[in-house]
C-alpha cells in the first residue's frame, strides 16, 4: 500500500524452481548455458582475470576465456577466497536450522502468504515463517552461533526446543505435518573487502551475505546484478574491464546494503519500530521504503539519524 504500482508486490519462491526460471530467461536472452558443469578456477594473467577452468559432467575440462569474469557462485565464492577477500561481520554472528511443513497454518486473506518474524519467549532467537506453494510452509530458527550451535550437535533437538520456545510458531505448525529433515547452515554474514578487480566483479553472495531478518538476500543480490551487468557493459564497449570501471557501482551498493544492515541490528538490540513511528509520524514511508528493500536513497538516512535521537532521548530519561 505505500506505493501502489504494477511491481508493488513481493512473491515466496522456492529457490531451486526461481533460479531454474532465471536461467531459462538467461537462455532465451542469448547467453550460452551450459548445465551440469562447474568451474573448477578462475584463470589469471598476472592480476587480471581472463577466463575459466570448466568440467562437464563427464569429467571432460576446458579453459573458456572471457574479458570479464563475473563471480556468481554465492557463498562459495571462488575469488573472495583465491585472494582472501572475506571480512566477517562479528556483530551478526549468527546461525539458522530450518525445515519444512505441510498443511501448516496459514493466515487468511492478503496475509496469507506474508513471512511472519516469531520471537522464542527468551527473545535467544526468532522463527521464520514463510508460506510456499503447494501447502508448504518454510519454517526456520535464527540465533548467535554460540547459542544455537555450541554444545548442541543434534539439529533436530535444537531446532525442537527451540519451537518449544515459540508458542506461536508451534501452534501454526501443530496443524501440519514435517515436510523435510531439518537443515542448517552458520557464518554466513560476511562482505568483500572490494567487489571488483582487474577483469572480474563479484554478484550477489559472492561479494557478501547479511542476515535472513527482512529476507534481502535475493533483493541484493539482483541489484548488485543490474549495477555490476551496466558497468561491465559500460566497460566492454569503452574497453575498459580495470577494477576501477568495474567496481564503480560498489560505493552504491554498499551504502544500501549498509542500511539493510543497520535495520537489522537494531532489531537485534530490541529497537521498536512502532514506537520510532509514533515519535516521527512522516517517517513511516520512510521505513516502509527501507523493509521493503527500496534501499538506494540517501533521503532514507534521515531515519537513522532520527533512531539515533530516539536513543539519545531514551538515555536521558533514564539517567
Amino acid at each position: 500500500d505505500n506505493k501502489p504500482h504494477e511491481c508493488s508486490q513481493t512473491w515466496q519462491v522456492v529457490r531451486s524452481e526461481f533460479d531454474q526460471m532465471m536461467l531459462e530467461n538467461a537462455r532465451e536472452q542469448g547467453v550460452h548455458v551450459h548445465e551440469g558443469t562447474r568451474v573448477l578456477e578462475v584463470l589469471f594473467e598476472g592480476e587480471r582475470a581472463v577466463g575459466v577452468e570448466i568440467a562437464d559432467g563427464g569429467g571432460q575440462t576446458q579453459q573458456v576465456r572471457a574479458k570479464v569474469v563475473v563471480d556468481a557462485s554465492g557463498q562459495s565464492s571462488m575469488i573472495i577466497n583465491k585472494f582472501g577477500l572475506r571480512v566477517p561481520d562479528p556483530q551478526l554472528n549468527k546461525g539458522a536450522i530450518w525445515s519444512y511443513f505441510e498443511g501448516a497454518y496459514r493466515d487468511v486473506g492478503q496475509d496469507e502468504g506474508a513471512t511472519l518474524v516469531l520471537q522464542t519467549h527468551d527473545k535467544q532467537a526468532w522463527f521464520w515463517y514463510i508460506p510456499q506453494h503447494n501447502n508448504i510452509v518454510s519454517v526456520g530458527v535464527v540465533g548467535d552461533f554460540n547459542y544455537l550451535f555450541k554444545g548442541r550437535d543434534d539439529h533436530e533437538t535444537t531446532f525442537n526446543e527451540e519451537l518449544d520456545k515459540c508458542l506461536n510458531a508451534k501452534q501454526r505448525v501443530s496443524v501440519g505435518k514435517r515436510a523435510s529433515r531439518c537443515y542448517a547452515t552458520k557464518d554466513y554474514t560476511y562482505r568483500s573487502s572490494r567487489a571488483a578487480g582487474d577483469g572480474w566483479v563479484l554478484v550477489g553472495d559472492a561479494f557478501g551475505f547479511l542476515d535472513p531478518l527482512y529476507s534481502s538476500g535475493v533483493l541484493l543480490a539482483l541489484r548488485s546484478g543490474e549495477l555490476a551487468a551496466d558497468a561491465v557493459a559500460e566497460g566492454l564497449a569503452a574497453g575498459d574491464t580495470s577494477r576501477a570501471q568495474l567496481g564503480k557501482w560498489e560505493p552504491e551498493y554498499v551504502r544500501g546494503m549498509n542500511r539493510m544492515r543497520r535495520l537489522v541490528c537494531e532489531y537485534y538490540d530490541g529497537f521498536s519500530f512502532g514506537r520510532f513511528v509514533r515519535r516521527f509520524p512522516h517517517l513511516r514511508g520512510s521505513v516502509t521504503d527501507l523493509l521493503i528493500g527500496d534501499l538506494f536513497k540517501e533521503e532514507l538516512d534521515e531515519v537513522f539519524a532520527s533512531i539515533d535521537l530516539l536513543k539519545e532521548e531514551a538515555a536521558a530519561s533514564t539517567s
